[in-house]
């Protein structure tokens, strides 16, 4: 069980090994500074007494983050895309627990999810894909999940997230950072309220918050027999009809209801491989060979997305941390 042998992980996310590890993968990544105005190359300035100063502050329990500077970036589609940009002392931290957590949640993960896991990626997902098809089930409910990030219960996440870290400490930070990266505070005349949807694009953990949060609607799905491959929000369903293929598209509308979440219309449809269909980047289609035997082919679209790159000046809004809420610790389980 997971909750066993937990005392001694929060010591590991605040001792020098690992920070030293969080440092290192933090100083390769954006240089962009938080709202302290720090960069990756004034901290590394005085290195060794700025990582001493937050392992004190985790050591003691002061350690509290930051508020997050936010700004967007442009889609492929026009809209825009909601980025959050931490301190370099808050990745550092995000980074250690990561490193420390990341394990316990892993292995109750589904082979199924492939996006932000290691030893999984796109590939992984594209192959088990292809043997999906080529056992017969031809038919695909391709379908992705609008506003993933955005939509995301963070109180219900938070409780996701108890049920296998019993951690008291690491519960405190997990919360958080969750209450500092809901999406915003709303306001109504002089009163202010937390919004308690989203979580952060750009945070170091919350490509594993959002594998935590899906983890039901794979489990549900997968004991219902479905062929289910899903990277992150963009996930197929393989079935063998397309009676069957109308079904499973209800139930996935169902389960991610269920977890206050919805299918993007536009992104979502029932398909059958022998009119070809576009997934992670690649066109599947059959190709019919001269004996008359169909062979499933993989092509590279013909327009790959753009690279996006940060803006580097923007007038960014800044959220500031919020008073933690309690968390519900019941276990939650999706039924059809």
């Amino acid at each position: 069980m997971l909750g066993l042998g937990q005392g001694s992980l929060y010591k590991q996310v605040y001792s020098d090994d690992t920070l030293t590890e969080a440092w290192r993968k933090v100083r390769t990544g954006t240089e962009m500074a938080g709202v302290d105005g720090v960069t990756v190359n004034l901290f590394q300035a005085r290195l060794f007494a700025n990582l001493k100063a937050l392992q004190t502050e985790l050591r003691k329990g002061r350690y509290a983050p930051q508020p997050v500077k936010r700004l967007s970036i442009p889609k492929a589609d026009g809209s825009q895309r909601p980025l959050g940009i931490l301190t370099v002392r808050d990745r550092i931290v995000q980074r250690a627990v990561l490193l420390v957590v990341e394990p316990l949640f892993e292995a109750q993960f589904e082979a199924c999810s492939h996006g932000y896991r290691k030893g999984r990626s796109v590939q992984t997902a594209l192959t088990q894909l292809c043997q999906f098809i080529n056992q017969g089930y031809g038919w695909i409910v391709d379908f992705d999940i609008a506003a993933c990030f955005e939509t995301i219960n963070t109180s219900r996440l938070c409780a996701f997230i108890n049920e296998h870290l019993r951690n008291s400490e690491l519960r405190r930070l997990v919360r958080a950072w969750l209450d500092m990266e809901a999406a915003a505070i709303t306001r109504s005349g002089l009163r202010r309220k937390r919004q308690t949807l989203g979580i952060l694009q750009g945070s170091i953990l919350s490509p594993l918050f959002a594998n935590i949060y899906l983890d039901r609607f794979d489990k549900a799905l997968l004991k219902r027999g479905e062929k289910l491959v899903r990277y992150a929000d963009d996930g197929v369903v393989c079935c063998q009809s397309k009676a069957d293929a109308e079904v499973s598209l209800k139930v996935v509308r169902k389960l991610l209801g269920k977890l206050d979440l919805a299918v993007n219309p536009y992104k979502t449809a029932i398909q059958h491989v022998d009119k070809g269909f576009d997934y992670l980047g690649e066109r599947f289609f059959l190709r019919h060979q001269r004996s008359g035997a169909p062979r499933l082919e993989m092509r590279p679209l013909k327009a790959p997305r753009p690279q996006t790159t940060l803006p580097q000046a923007t007038q960014p809004e800044i959220v500031h941390t919020l008073t933690s809420a309690q968390g519900g610790g019941d276990t939650w389980e999706l039924s059809t």
